[in-house]
C-alpha cells in the first residue's frame, strides 16, 4: 500500500524502521525487480554502509529471487556483480549497487530519467554526506525513495525521517515480535541478554530507535542516573572482583575498587605510584580478601602491563587480567570496544540492584555518557572530554568498570540470589 500511495498519490518517500529478521533484503529485492520490469528505461540506485551488506547480502538476495522466477521472465535480465540490467537496453535500463563511503558520496546520486528508484539498505548507518549528495534525486517528483534499516542511532538523516522530517515521509515500523518468520529463540535471547526496556531490545526486536529523553545537543545520553548507595563497613559476600586503575600523568590517582554481587567500594588509593608499589598493594589486597587472581583486572594502558609483570616477580601465581580500553569486546555487534562493554555491564549491575559506597565514585559514574556511532555501536565519551565534563579524571569509576572484565549473570538471573536476604540497607 505504501508503494501504491507513492506511485498514485506522489507520496514518493518511504522510510521503514524494523527489528531483525523480518525480511528487509527480500522486500528490497522484490522492489528492484518489480520496478525494472514495470517501468521503461528505469534506473535503480541501491546503497548500504558496507560492501558486505550491499554485495554479499542484498545482491545475493536479489539473485535468489531471480532464480525463483519463471525462466521466460528471468531471461529478460542480465545479472552482474553490482548491476542488474534489462537485456533490451542494458546501458539505460538497470539497477546498480554502490557502497556508501565518505570518499564516494555520490553513491545514490547521478541517476536521471522518468522512472528512478533509490533503495537504501541499513539506512541508519549511511553517512549524512551521502544523503546530502543525493538530495536532488531524493526530492525529485519522479523518484521513488525507500529506506530500510534498524534504528541504530538517534541522530542522522534516517532518524530524522521518523522525527523532525516525518511529515515528508511515509513511515513504517515493524517489530520482530509480530513477524511470523522471526525465530522465537532470537527474541527470547535478546530479552534474556538485555531486557525489554533496553536500547538493544528496542532496536533489534521492537524496531524502534534508542532512548533519547536525556540526550544532549551533541547526541550523548547519561550512562545511568539514580545510583543507589550503601553504608560503609558491611562485609563482602560471595565472589569478589577487583579493578585497578593505575595512575597516569598529572593528578591521577591509582585506585583499587572491590566488588561483590551487591556492593562496590574503593578499598585503596595511592597518590604517587610506581610499578612496584601498585604491585605490592595489589598483592596485599588479593591476600586480604582471598581473591582469585583471575578476578582481578588492571588497565593495561600506562603502567598496567608493567604492574602485571611485577606481580609475577612477587608470586608466579598472580596471573591477573590486563585490559586495554580499545581491545575488542565480546559482543562486537553492540559495543565499539572493551571499555564500552565493561561500562554497560557495570550499568546493568547497578540497574539490577548493585550499590556503591561513597559519593565520589557515585558522582564519577553518573558523569559517564554514551552515544551511538555511525555503525550503531555504543561508544562512551572519550577520556579527555569526560575529564572536562566531570572536572577531574574519573579514576574511581574506571576502576569500578574494570571489575566487569568478564560477563556474569545479572542478579535477577541468579537462582541462588533469590534465596538470600539482601544484607545491605540503602541510604
Amino acid at each position: 500500500m505504501a508503494v501504491e500511495r507513492a506511485i498514485v498519490h506522489r507520496q514518493n518517500k518511504i522510510s521503514v524502521v524494523s527489528g531483525h529478521g523480518i525480511g528487509k533484503d527480500a522486500t528490497l529485492s522484490w522492489l528492484i525487480i518489480w520496478f525494472l520490469f514495470c517501468h521503461l528505461d528505469a534506473q535503480v540506485g541501491t546503497t548500504a554502509p558496507s560492501s558486505e551488506q550491499i554485495h554479499d547480502i542484498l545482491w545475493k538476495e536479489l539473485k535468489v529471487w531471480l532464480d525463483k522466477m519463471p525462466k521466460e521472465l528471468a531471461g529478460l535480465f542480465e545479472y552482474q556483480t553490482g548491476y542488474l540490467r534489462v537485456k533490451e537496453k542494458p546501458d539505460t535500463w538497470f539497477a546498480r549497487a554502490r557502497t556508501a563511503r565518505k570518499e564516494t558520496p555520490e553513491a545514490i546520486a547521478g541517476l536521471h530519467g522518468q522512472h528512478v528508484l533509490i533503495g537504501v539498505d541499513e539506512a541508519s548507518g549511511v553517512l549524512d554526506e551521502i544523503y546530502k549528495s543525493a538530495e536532488g534525486s531524493l526530492t525529485g517528483e519522479n523518484v521513488l525513495v525507500v529506506l530500510f534499516g534498524n534504528g541504530l542511532r538517534n541522530t542522522g538523516y534516517f532518524y530524522n525521517t521518523h522525527n523532525q522530517d516525518a511529515q515528508n515521509w511515509q513511515r513504517l515500523q515493524f517489530s520482530s515480535e509480530e513477524s511470523p518468520i522471526v525465530e522465537k529463540q532470537f527474541i527470547q535471547r535478546m530479552l534474556n541478554l538485555y531486557g525489554v526496556d533496553s536500547d538493544e531490545y528496542k532496536i533489534r526486536v521492537k524496531g524502534s530507535f534508542p532512548a533519547s529523553e536525556q540526550m544532549d545537543d551533541k547526541g550523548y545520553i547519561p550512562l545511568i542516573l539514580g545510583i543507589k548507595q550503601v553504608i560503609d563497613g558491611l562485609p563482602f559476600v560471595g565472589k569478589k572482583r577487583l579493578g585497578i586503575d593505575p595512575a597516569g600523568e598529572g593528578d591521577n590517582e591509582t585506585i583499587w575498587v572491590l566488588r561483590d554481587n551487591f556492593q562496590a567500594k574503593v578499598v585503596a588509593r595511592e597518590q604517587i605510584s610506581t610499578d612496584k608499589s601498585i604491585a605490592r598493594q595489589t598483592y596485599s589486597i588479593i591476600k586480604e580478601y582471598e581473591l582469585n587472581p583471575q578476578d582481578v583486572t588492571i588497565g593495561a594502558f600506562g603502567a598496567g602491563m608493567n604492574v602485571r609483570a611485577e606481580l609475577f616477580l612477587i608470586d608466579h601465581l598472580m596471573d591477573i587480567n590486563a585490559v586495554n580500553e580499545n581491545d575488542k569486546p565480546d559482543d562486537q555487534e553492540i559495543y565499539l570496544n572493551k571499555r564500552v562493554e565493561m561500562c554497560f555491564r557495570g550499568r546493568n549491575w547497578l540497574i539490577t540492584g548493585g550499590q556503591i559506597v561513597g559519593d565520589s565514585i557515585k558522582r564519577e559514574i553518573e558523569g559517564f555518557v554514551y552515544t551511538h556511532n555511525i555503525a550503531g555501536k555504543k561508544k562512551i565519551m572519550d577520556k579527555p572530554n569526560l575529564i572536562k565534563r566531570i572536572g577531574k579524571s574519573p579514576d574511581r569509576a574506571d576502576a569500578f568498570f574494570l571489575t566487569f572484565y568478564e560477563e556474569e549473570l545479572l542478579k535477577s538471573q541468579q537462582v541462588s540470589v533469590s534465596k538470600i536476604t539482601d544484607p545491605y540497607a540503602t541510604i
